[in-house]
């Protein structure tokens, strides 16, 4: 089975599910709360392993304070390897407040720990990267950093995925690098931000990706499901028919689980329902990395769909 490295953010998650959003010098009592680690590449990381990634490795940064403990832990109780997450003295962890009201997140950051990861340290993380392997890159590092770890993996012949989140505006820059990119993942919002249009035509916002140089595209749609552009091939897949709670982790575990179908070997509609499954069952529990399925479940979830 392929190695999966993944770069990009650890972050202390603290998910407040409200019935109302609060408003200026108001206060509101939350439903729940949840205290979790988590962050993009934490969380795929996760799911990746807990649908038996076999080795799977953190590439990033945390402070040298309770939370960046709390996440470093998390690495050691979920066996991903964390040799290449660094800790800095003088820098606060990552942390995000994140308020779920009807389902929906709504997003905070203070990424401190994560803006210091660079050349030198994605560098010696990378050095024995090889064409068998998976690289994943997501957007809570600095730009240049993605960039960077990408021209390394396509140097190395690995397989490079960009999860493109979260992307707060458009940036022309993002469009330079994704000639590097073998599997872009985006949701809609995503899209259309890379692209510069508002346009609802799923098939003309892949088709200009992967004009750009992207080589596979997989749009998540939310409840509508997936869908991936691979070559001609268009595979949809559609959303599982689960009771939501809150969908914050959702598009995590679609990521990491896609990266596991790809580590090993699937064919891209068997990997869609993999990726899916995690998803949707992501969606059933509270929190982000705290929702993730292991393969049992997500096993007994397709198997019942076939009965």
């Amino acid at each position: 089975m392929s190695r999966i490295f993944v770069i990009g953010a650890l972050v202390y998650d603290i998910v407040f599910e409200v019935a109302d959003w609060p408003e200026p010098n108001r206060a509101i009592h939350a439903n729940a709360a949840t205290l979790s680690p988590g962050g993009k590449a934490l969380n795929q990381s996760v799911a990746a392993r807990r649908l038996g990634a076999e080795d799977v490795r953190l590439v990033g940064c945390v402070g040298a304070d309770l939370f960046g403990a709390e996440l470093l832990n998390a690495l050691d109780n979920n066996g991903v390897n964390g040799d290449f997450v660094r800790r800095h003295p003088s820098t606060r962890s990552s942390i995000a407040g994140i308020v779920v009201m009807d389902k929906a997140p709504g997003f905070i950051g203070a990424p401190d720990a994560s803006r210091k990861i660079d050349e030198e340290h994605i560098r010696a993380a990378l050095s024995g990267l090889e064409a068998s392997d998976i690289l994943l890159v997501n957007f809570e590092i600095p730009q240049p950093m993605v960039k960077f770890a990408l021209e390394l993996g396509r140097a190395a012949g690995a397989k490079t995925v960009l999860n493109p989140a979260p992307y707060f505006k458009r940036d022309s820059f993002v469009v330079d690098y994704l000639r590097l990119v073998d599997v872009i993942i985006p949701n809609l919002d995503e899209a259309r931000l890379i692209l510069g249009c508002a346009s609802e035509d799923l098939d003309l916002l892949a088709r200009e990706l992967r004009d750009l140089g992207v080589g596979k595209v997989v749009l998540t749609i939310g409840d509508r499901g997936s869908i991936l552009y691979e070559g001609s091939r268009v595979v949809h897949q559609p959303a599982h028919a689960l009771d939501a709670v809150d969908t914050t982790g959702a598009s995590d575990a679609f990521v990491g689980a896609y990266c596991q179908g790809l580590a090993l070997g699937w064919p891209g509609a068997k990997i869609l329902k993999l990726a899916s499954a995690a998803a949707g069952l992501a969606c059933t529990k509270r929190g982000s990395m705290t929702s993730f399925p292991h393969l049992r479940e997500v096993q007994a979830l397709l198997a019942a769909e076939q009965d």
